[in-house]
């Protein structure tokens, strides 16, 4: 998600062109029927900068440096337990205990609690098909994990090949 937010605007907004004049079918009778008149032009909105946050530490505040947090030796004021969780693994990664177990010891010397996850699965997309579906196979994926694991604090998704959102609003 990181490496997507890095991709210049121009870019994204290219992306999103290709795949609305795609996808929107202007003059259909159908939307027109309810007055839904789509577009395939971008829409502009104003937007501001925050202001950088602060976050504090049991041993230091600090805030990020040149656009990174630097966290190393900062242990958490009241650390919390991260006992609800799980890895979505698209692409076979070797060894995810041994991830987990790095997970789990950053965590503990942040002054974190990490258990280990209540699923580790490992869903396949079909390499054929192009972003748009591989995308819907992993929406659906993530649908499925929250049906059946209620409750998650995080979902630790391994992906293969470039980057693309992936949006959780429920």
């Amino acid at each position: 998600m990181a490496r997507y937010s890095c991709i210049p605007a121009f870019e994204r907004e290219k992306i999103i062109q290709q795949i609305g004049n795609r996808e929107i079918v202007l003059n259909d009778p159908l939307l027109a029927h309810y007055c839904i008149n789509p577009s395939n032009k971008m829409i502009e909105v104003n937007g501001r900068v925050l202001d950088t946050p602060t976050i504090n530490y049991s041993n230091k505040s600090i805030r990020p440096r040149d656009g990174s947090w630097n966290l190393r030796g900062k242990v958490f004021s009241l650390g919390k337990t991260m006992d609800n969780w799980g890895i979505l693994d698209f692409v076979g990664v070797p060894d995810v205990r041994q991830f987990i177990r790095e997970v789990q010891l950053v965590g503990g010397n942040s002054g974190m609690r990490i258990n280990q996850p209540r699923f580790v699965e490992n869903p396949r997309i079909n390499s054929r098909d192009d972003d748009f579906r591989k995308k819907e196979q992993i929406r659906q994926e993530f649908k499925r994990v929250h049906k059946s694991y209620p409750g998650l604090q995080m979902i630790v998704v391994f992906i293969n090949g470039k980057p693309f959102p992936i949006e959780n609003k429920e």
